[in-house]
Parts: structure tokens; sequence; C-alpha cells
């Protein structure tokens, strides 16, 4: 038999790094808010604030699909206009690929 038939998936990815989790958050936070009207000093704080009171609202162990599914259901009036929605939307997305349940997220735009 092949060797490839028997590797083994890991069930969970690797744990991130505390010290790294604050960079994580803020540079997807970075990375879609620019070129958009959210990078402007203020409405980026007013994002980082709706964000910040979203995720207080999870259970700390809540994963990216459970914030995702919230920003995007239309009865979220935290997030407001589509635009904002948007932006929330491809922040969950972008910090997809790293597993961080959103008690981590919290913490890594927190501690800005």
């Amino acid at each position: 038999m092949s060797a490839a038939l028997h590797t083994v998936i890991p069930a969970h990815p690797a744990p991130v790094d505390r010290a790294l989790m604050p960079v994580l958050v803020m540079d997807a936070l970075h990375a879609v808010t620019a070129d958009t009207p959210f990078n402007q000093p203020d409405r980026f704080d007013a994002l980082h604030r709706d964000l910040l009171d979203l995720l207080e609202g999870f259970h700390p162990d809540a994963d990216i699909d459970e914030c995702l599914f919230v920003v995007g259901h239309p009865m979220n009036h935290i997030a407001g206009r589509e635009a904002r929605r948007d932006v929330m939307a491809r922040f969950f997305l972008e910090l997809a690929a790293t597993h961080l349940t959103a008690g981590q997220i919290f913490t890594g735009l927190e501690t800005r």
C-alpha cells in the first residue's frame, strides 16, 4: 500500500500563538478596510467598536462561521448599512483560515 493512503490529517489546526492573535486580527481588519471609506480614522474606529460590540455578544468559543451567520442575517441591526455589513463579513472571511474563535478575535481587537 502507498504511504499516502495512511496520511493523517489533524482534526484541528495548530493553535495560533497568543502573541500573534492581535497582529492577525488587526492585519485582517486593515486589509478589508483598505481602499474603502472605512479606512478613514473616524469610520475605522466606529467599525472597530461595532466589531467589539458584536463579538461581545458571542460565546467565546463561537467559531467564525457563527460570526458570519450573524453578520449576514437580515435581522442584524448591529452591523448597520450594507457597506458596513459587507466589510464585517469580509473581515471574518479573511480570518477563516486562522480558525480563531470569537473570543480570540475579540481579544485581538481589544488589544489594538
